[in-house]
């Protein structure tokens, strides 16, 4: 995974910012509600997971050198959050609504957050599965062109 997805500048300024910004509403959060402050990490973490981090990846995967501005940094942002959503989002409402009306099972038996998280990585494995799958073809007509250059 480390051979198709780098981490430059633009990336790191993206995650610091993305925890700055979780850091001082978790803080916010914690001082004005009643709740645990663990809770609102739990809930941040799990939101980051599945809003974000599929959209991330696809990004990275695919079109990291995609850019409609000036600043890379926001337009990483505002694809990995559309893309999430796209993907992960729309898979999780049919998963709901076959769960529900089709097979009859409650709500309560199995949890959102683990239909989500599962629906993320099987979102971000199949990128990368895909990713992955079009190198090797790329790299076998590569060898395949070598080899008939060399007879």
């Amino acid at each position: 995974m480390i051979k198709y997805i780098t981490f430059g500048p633009n990336d790191k300024k993206l995650w610091i910012g993305i925890g700055v910004v979780s850091a001082i509403l978790i803080v916010l959060l914690s001082v004005f509600a009643t709740t645990s402050p663990f809770y609102w990490v739990e809930r941040f973490v799990i939101t980051l997971f599945e809003v974000f981090l599929p959209g991330y990846v696809i990004v990275k995967l695919f079109l990291d050198h995609v850019s409609f501005s000036e600043s890379p940094v926001v337009d990483k942002v505002i694809l990995s959050f559309g893309i999430s959503f796209a993907t992960v989002q729309t898979l999780y409402f049919l998963f709901t609504y076959v769960r529900t009306y089709a097979l009859n099972v409650d709500e309560d038996v199995i949890s959102s957050n683990a239909i989500a998280i599962i629906l993320a990585l099987l979102v971000s494995g199949g990128a990368y599965g895909i990713r992955f799958y079009q190198d090797k073809k790329q790299s076998q007509a590569g060898a395949g062109e070598a080899k008939s250059d060399t007879e």
